[in-house]
């Protein structure tokens, strides 16, 4: 396995995302989530790395790095019409499985020198009621440079 930085990681899963039609990346931070404007935010994601974690304890050495479980979070907005709520509703959740499948299907580059395995799924309906956000959870395995 090749080393493969955490800001890497993000940059591949945004990058497979983006080819997914309709998707484009969010400017704004993960964690500063969905504050574009309501003309854009249609399937605007984000791509977030979440918790970090050396597998079992190893010796650190700079010639080897470290394993680790990183979890990535990706989450995006999808519109709930009026008319067509439940329609909607299940269109967000069609749109989940297209970024699952995107990103487990193994494929360079995203999936080169990693291990990805999904995690889960989450929805929340925003309170004005018109966005369904879904934020979806990723495991990757993969060594980080301690150099």
């Amino acid at each position: 396995m090749a080393f493969v930085d955490c800001s890497d990681l993000r940059t591949r899963f945004a990058t497979a995302i983006k080819t997914l039609s309709g998707f484009t990346e969010s400017r704004n931070p993960f964690d500063d989530f969905n504050r574009n404007p309501n003309a854009v935010a249609q399937k605007r994601f984000s791509v977030g790395i979440g918790r970090g974690e050396a597998l079992e304890e190893q010796r650190e050495n700079a010639s080897v790095g470290i394993l680790c479980d990183t979890r990535i979070l990706v989450k995006f907005p999808y519109r709930l019409r009026p008319k067509d709520q439940v329609l909607d509703y299940g269109l967000s959740m069609d749109s989940v499985q297209l970024v699952i499948a995107k990103c487990t299907t193994r494929a360079a580059p995203l999936h080169t020198g990693l291990q990805i395995f999904f995690r889960g799924f989450d929805h929340e309906v925003t309170e004005s009621g018109e966005y369904i956000i879904s934020t979806l959870e990723f495991s990757v395995l993969h060594q980080i440079s301690i150099i």
